[in-house]
């Protein structure tokens, strides 16, 4: 195991720089190795437990090739989680200087996530503990109120939502459960968590095909809450990095950082229940690691595919406090508002003659009719979308949807891949894209 490689090093270290002195090893916290909390951190700092930071010694370890990743930090990029060895030194107010020797590193190719151990002289835990608690602080996003969204991940720190409520084409029913439920936790439910002695942590999902709007929705609620007041954090898979439960943790310390009600987005939650992440999430889920912002925090997250995401999280009380199925269409009231939103100024009355077709579609499938039926009028530099345009496009969709069906139904796997299912890679995609 790395660990074992890892701390055996660190013991190694220790009897070089420290013979005889008695220490405690530990699992600790990444953070300390972060390139933002080590610049952030000057020697000199005084930390709980009547101690002194004194600075650091980057140290060589065999077991691990030093390694940063990086990120945007306001309106720059820079070196942020990182692999390495250092020896943190400290002075105590009696004048004894100490060192913790400290290591951290990947354990996993397929999985970027950081484990660090440490060796701690007995008697200076609470020091570390600080000076871990210092580092975090340090790494922690800074939150503060803004009228656009945290990114967590992504190429970029923020987004504006432009999607309003109004555009949002929803049964009505749904849709006016939906936004009930999170004003009533925001403006109520939070005084009745706190009653029950509970973190304020709702929630919610959002489940349905591809297509259905679920994306929209989410950029809609987001307007919705900063119109509020409230700070909007969105998890990004669409880097390097993709799904990988580092984000959630982080975006879980800006929530619990956050001094206001926040909205915690992530989309395609079944993509980060993959392999160990998979306990973890539940742990968050559960509650043993739900962020304690006593302002209170709503987690609105989405999926595609229901049938991947565990039983356990599906049906078990208080794991999803609700599930929201966004259906395809329903009714001909329904089509018909969705064609009308996308025809705009070319709707005219004869289209009504399609909206049979679009009975279980998706929004998304409406969506690309009405655009390339005005595409087709276009290309003929026509400039009306007759009719005609607009049959000519919903039936080339349907060969198309047919087509893809049948050549997913005849394929077979191919190569190495002899049984067995193929995995799904978590898509990538930009915020509310």
């Amino acid at each position: 195991m790395q660990y074992e490689r890892l701390v055996n090093w660190a013991r190694a270290v220790w009897q070089q720089r420290w013979p005889g002195r008695p220490y405690t090893t530990i699992w600790a916290s990444a953070e300390c190795s972060n390139m933002i909390a080590q610049n952030q951190i000057k020697a000199g700092r005084k930390l709980r437990g009547k101690a002194r930071y004194e600075g650091l010694e980057a140290l060589d370890c065999p077991a691990i090739v030093p390694i940063s990743d990086y990120g945007s930090r306001g309106k720059k990029m820079v070196l942020t989680a990182t692999a390495g060895a250092f020896a943190f030194k400290f002075t105590s107010e009696g004048g004894d200087s100490f060192e913790i020797i400290y290591a951290s590193s990947y354990f996993d190719d397929d999985v970027q996530d950081l484990t660090a151990v440490a060796l701690v002289p007995q008697g200076k835990l609470e020091t570390w503990a600080a000076f871990e608690f210092a580092c975090a602080r340090a790494v922690r996003p800074r939150i503060r109120r803004r009228r656009d969204v945290y990114i967590i991940g992504g190429t970029d720190a923020f987004f504006d939502p432009t999607v309003d409520w109004e555009d949002v084409i929803l049964p009505s029913e749904l849709k006016a459960d939906l936004r009930e439920d999170m004003e009533a936790f925001f403006n109520k439910g939070i005084h009745i968590y706190r009653q029950l002695k509970l973190a304020p942590f709702r929630k919610l999902l959002l489940a349905g095909v591809p297509g259905t709007g679920k994306t929209m929705l989410c950029a809609a609620m987001a307007k919705l809450a900063i119109h509020e007041g409230r700070i909007v954090v969105y998890v990004s898979g669409s880097d390097r990095d993709g799904a990988s439960f580092e984000k959630i943790q982080r975006a879980l310390q800006a929530v619990t950082a956050a001094r206001y009600p926040v909205l915690l987005i992530v989309e395609e939650l079944d993509a980060y229940l993959q392999g160990d992440d998979k306990a973890r999430i539940l742990n968050v889920l559960d509650g043993v690691e739900s962020p304690n912002n006593p302002e209170g925090a709503l987690l609105l997250a989405t999926t595609n595919y229901p049938e991947v995401i565990d039983e356990r999280i599906a049906k078990r009380p208080g794991r999803l406090d609700r599930i929201f199925v966004i259906p395809t269409i329903q009714d001909d009231h329904h089509a018909e508002q969705m064609l009308r939103y996308y025809m705009a100024d070319q709707w005219k009355d004869d289209h009504r003659l399609v909206i049979g077709q679009l009975i279980n579609q998706p929004g998304a499938f409406v969506r690309e009719a009405a655009l390339h039926a005005r595409m087709l009028a276009a290309h003929e530099h026509r400039t009306e979308v007759t009719l005609e345009y607009l049959q000519q496009s919903i039936d080339s969709l349907l060969r198309q949807m047919h087509a893809g069906n049948d050549f997913l139904h005849e394929r077979r796997p191919i190569g190495l891949v002899t049984s067995g299912k193929i995995g799904r890679k978590p898509a990538r995609h930009t915020p509310f894209g």
